[in-house]
């Protein structure tokens, strides 16, 4: 497959070398995603102020091609090569907080999302080297799927749906080396 350098200032998202397929599949799924849902769910979010929408729709972006981008392997790669990067990624992942503040005030569940998603994605990338790691992170991701859909299914489904993929984008898809060679 063809490879292509990635500049500079994108090697946080996408390492210093890509296939121009996952590039593709990832701008294609970020954007592609962001429109089906936000299409989808036009009615929760249209009577906020501009600026407000600007920032669901950047979020929006962020979160979902992160679910992706954090699969590939020059991602995988970056963050394997630089750890302190990733503890520090993880760290700034506050896209729930700032939900709460722009989206109707669900403090609460995204409050528990943000928390429960740092404190799994600490443990996880903790055991980086465990060969278990994908495992333990796919108990995590379960359990943050089932705590959302048993106590917060009520969330206006923007919300609730790019939650799941914030928990999917930082739990599993970023916490774990999906290319390391695992001992049997």
């Amino acid at each position: 497959m063809k490879t292509v350098a990635i500049p500079k200032f994108f090697h946080e998202v996408f390492g210093k070398r890509s296939t121009v397929l996952e590039l593709a599949l990832t701008i294609f799924f970020s954007v592609g995603m962001s429109i089906f849902l936000l299409t989808c769910t036009y009615s929760e979010w249209k009577e906020l102020e501009i600026w407000k929408i600007i920032v669901v729709v950047l979020l929006a972006l962020d979160i979902n091609g992160g679910v992706i981008a954090n699969f590939t392997l020059s991602t995988n790669n970056h963050y394997k090569a630089h750890p302190k990067a990733r503890l520090v990624f993880i760290l700034l992942h506050v896209q729930p907080v700032i939900l709460a503040h722009l989206l109707w005030n669900y403090f609460i569940p995204c409050i528990y999302v943000w928390g429960y998603t740092i404190i799994s994605a600490l443990i996880v990338n903790a055991l980086i080297r465990h060969p278990a790691q994908r495992t333990i992170a796919a108990v995590f991701l379960t359990m943050g799927f089932s705590g959302l859909f048993l106590f917060f299914s009520s969330l206006p489904k923007f919300l609730f749906i790019t939650l799941l993929f914030y928990l999917l984008k930082v739990v599993f898809s970023f916490a774990v080396d999906h290319y390391a060679k695992r001992e049997e």
